[in-house]
């Protein structure tokens, strides 16, 4: 009986209620015609039985039909997954991964747009790199140079940097844009940065040297801090994410007059970082478009009296202790260090 009263089998069971009575107490005609009632019924019951059969065979089908097509339907679905997390891949091969990131959640907008905004900006290249070119075989060249942006990159990366271009054997990346953690710690990010790629030149050097390179690249470095113009530049058709701006220059011009295997900052860059590094000023630089003397230093090494030169320390009352002692880490084990931790600051904010 459902809730609703009504009773599919509500007249065979009033017919079989009859039964007892008829069959005790009925004369023959009463038996006849309760027989005869009762023969209708069942072939009736028959008839209803074979058309629920059919009509549950159909929905079988039916349902056999959706679970192939709801099967058919997941496959493509998990295919267009594996394809667009292959495209994602593929695209972050080409964008800051900042960038790539934000484009993907739905935080960043696509319009041909530019904000002015002070920033860090990093510029590296090897020395007399057409010349070591010429001295390898093209597979060579190859393996090395994609080793060394490789290594370089990872870094980078494990700094904060937003990595904007690879120009032949040079390398641009800046601080401070999309993401920022101030001024002072851009630039204190970016010289830390340059530092930990100088350290792991020098461990590159010796493996490099021990597989037969007999000219190890040697790499120059400029970093300065200033004004650019940050943001989408091109057209509808076409945007690239990047930043112009006489600042830019100046960082290249200051890579450009870095001695082999250096390190020249600006002095906007240096009144920032003046506590992690010993420096030599060097003759200031003049460039067209820019209206002042461009001072110069050149990063000798780490401070002592840096804080950071030794020991990375956390402490919270909350019961969160992290030290960290820098003098026995190599470049390489900082910057994967560096990456967990900041894997580890992304879940505490979650």
């Amino acid at each position: 009986m459902s809730t609703s009263g009504f009773d599919l089998f509500d007249r065979e069971k009033r017919l079989l209620e009859e039964g007892p009575s008829v069959f005790e107490q009925g004369s023959v005609t009463q038996l006849r015609d309760f027989s005869e009632r009762l023969f209708e019924r069942f072939r009736g019951v028959v008839r209803e039985n074979e058309d629920l059969t059919k009509h549950s065979d159909r929905q079988e089908r039916r349902l056999v039909k959706l679970n192939q097509n709801l099967k058919a339907q997941t496959k493509e679905l998990d295919e267009r997954k594996v394809a667009l997390e292959t495209l994602s891949r593929q695209l972050a091969k080409y964008l800051p991964p900042q960038i790539h990131e934000a484009l993907f959640a739905g935080r960043y907008d696509t319009e041909v747009r530019t904000q002015r905004k002070r920033l860090t900006v990093f510029f590296s290249d090897i020395k007399d790199f057409t010349q070591t070119a010429e001295s390898l075989q093209p597979e060579t060249l190859t393996e090395y140079l994609n080793e060394y942006f490789s290594e370089m990159t990872r870094i980078a990366l494990s700094f904060g940097a937003t990595i904007d271009k690879y120009i032949g054997d040079a390398m641009m990346v800046f601080f401070g844009d999309p993401e920022s953690r101030g001024e002072r710690e851009d630039a204190r990010a970016c010289l830390s940065m340059a530092l930990a790629m100088q350290d792991r030149l020098r461990e590159l050097h010796a493996i490099w040297t021990s597989r037969g390179f007999q000219q190890p690249f040697v790499v120059r470095m400029g970093i300065n801090t200033g004004y650019c113009n940050v943001g989408n530049f091109g057209s509808s058709e076409r945007l690239s994410y990047t930043i112009v701006g006489g600042e830019v220059n100046v960082a290249a011009r200051l890579e450009s007059n870095a001695d082999p295997g250096g390190l020249l900052i600006s002095y906007e860059t240096y009144a920032l970082v003046r506590d992690l590094v010993d420096v030599e000023e060097r003759q200031s630089v003049r460039m067209k478009g820019i209206a002042r003397d461009i001072r110069t230093f050149a990063v000798l090494k780490r401070s002592k009296n840096s804080q950071d030169n030794d020991t990375v320390r956390l402490s919270d009352p909350a019961g969160v202790d992290i030290s960290i002692d820098k003098s026995d880490l190599s470049a390489e084990r900082k910057a994967e260090l560096a990456v967990k931790l900041r894997h580890l600051a992304q879940q505490l904010e979650c």
